[in-house]
């Protein structure tokens, strides 16, 4: 009879196991999705640093008119904030009745071609008007509403 020994079974190693895989170096996913991120950070980052630049002419101009207590001096910083939005030799050659219709079509609702006269009586008299404070307002409210400009569809006709 045969007896069983131990000799008879395999000299086997303890079993070894290969590392964990490593997180580096990272796969072209990993890669792309980090430079994804990167442009879309990016990306933000500038929409806000051209939008703040876009927004402070109008935001120095009303600043001013909240401070300006003589209507003559708040059509001028109007104007010089028109200037830094629209075309210079759109808005430089404007004077009168067709700088107030301007100013109106860049609004919903008009606030200076209805009160042309009192706003001539401003700038050209020495004597102060009743209503200075009101104008002052139409002032505030039209840079508030028109900075900047809305793209407009141009009718072709």
């Amino acid at each position: 009879m045969t007896t069983t020994s131990d000799s008879s079974l395999l000299p086997l190693k303890a079993m070894q196991l290969p590392d964990a895989p490593s997180w580096l170096p990272l796969a072209w996913g990993w890669w792309a999705s980090a430079g994804v991120i990167l442009v879309v950070i990016l990306s933000v980052i500038l929409i806000i640093k051209l939008r703040k630049k876009r927004m402070a002419p109008k935001k120095a101009a009303l600043r001013l008119i909240q401070n300006e207590n003589r209507p003559a001096a708040a059509i001028e910083l109007v104007r010089q904030a028109a200037l830094c939005y629209f075309p210079r030799e759109e808005i430089a050659q404007l004077t009168g009745a067709g700088w107030y219709q301007f100013l109106d079509q860049q609004i919903a609702s008009p606030l200076f071609v209805n009160n042309a006269d009192e706003w001539q009586a401003v700038l050209y008299s020495k004597t102060p008007v009743s209503n200075s404070q009101q104008l002052i307002e139409h002032c505030y409210q039209w840079v508030d509403e028109a900075l900047p400009p809305k793209k407009r569809s141009k009718n072709i006709g």
